[in-house]
């Protein structure tokens, strides 16, 4: 067998430049985006001398789906010190949540108060 000179490497063929000639190919790489969960809020129900008892049982049933025990257990909470934590929610549904809550306070003719805060 006679000696066969070195075959060369061969270069894969090249593209066009997609960049109008500017001579170089632009790798884009994927990043996966993270998200961040959004911000959650806690509405809290104050305590005040004229809202009836039952009323804020109601609320606390009708409004953050408590069934009566647990909503018995807030509305004393909130009678002895002052104030209790009805529900943790997003942003936008913790502010739904509270202008529902003082309208139908409101309506009913009861000073009770509700606030939404950072969690």
């Amino acid at each position: 067998m006679p000696d066969e000179p070195p075959v060369p490497p061969v270069k894969p063929p090249t593209q066009p430049a997609r960049d109008g000639g500017a001579g170089g190919a632009v790798v884009a790489e994927r990043k996966a985006q993270r998200v961040k969960p959004p911000s959650l809020y806690q509405v809290v129900l104050l305590n005040d001398d004229y809202t009836p008892m039952e009323f804020v049982v109601m609320v606390l049933q009708h409004y953050f789906q408590r069934d009566l025990e647990t909503a018995t257990h807030i509305m004393l909470k909130i009678h002895h010190e002052g104030r209790g934590v009805c529900g943790v929610y997003p942003k936008d549904v913790a502010a739904t949540k509270v202008e529902l809550v003082l309208a139908a306070a409101r309506r009913d003719g009861h000073p009770l108060q509700c606030i939404m805060e950072a969690a």
